[in-house]
């Protein structure tokens, strides 16, 4: 019977057990990822026909006008986002600078300890 080896020195002579797979499991993983990416493929091969079969039945005029308004609708949202954002990293800096002025203005030793950890940390 074999002697065990602890689990380093397992690990160090490349005979960890840990994710061991056989030729069988290793190649139906290897099988596996080109069918995802074909998959992947025919779904986008199918869009692009979609798209041409709209641009054959509307017109160029159509699907261009279309394409505009969904861009336009993508920037309205973005800049909404972006609004959004502005306020509410004015909202934080506010908070922040009522937390600094209540840490500035707390008595006591609670308040001196709280003054220096704020000017250790910079």
């Amino acid at each position: 019977m074999p002697r065990r080896l602890p689990g380093i020195v397992r690990a160090m002579n490349g005979r960890s057990q840990k994710g061991f797979r056989g030729k069988s499991q290793r190649k139906q993983g290897r099988a596996a990822a080109p069918q995802a990416e074909l998959e992947r493929l025919r779904a986008e091969l199918a869009e692009a026909r979609a798209q041409l079969r709209r641009v054959e039945q509307e017109g160029a005029d159509g699907f261009l006008a279309k394409r505009l308004a969904d861009l336009e609708e993508g920037r309205q949202v973005a800049r909404g986002q972006a609004v959004e954002a502005t306020v509410a990293r004015a909202r934080a800096e506010a908070q922040l600078q009522a937390l600094r002025d209540a840490i500035g203005k707390a008595p006591g030793l609670s308040g001196w300890l709280l003054r220096r950890a704020q000017r250790r940390l910079g």
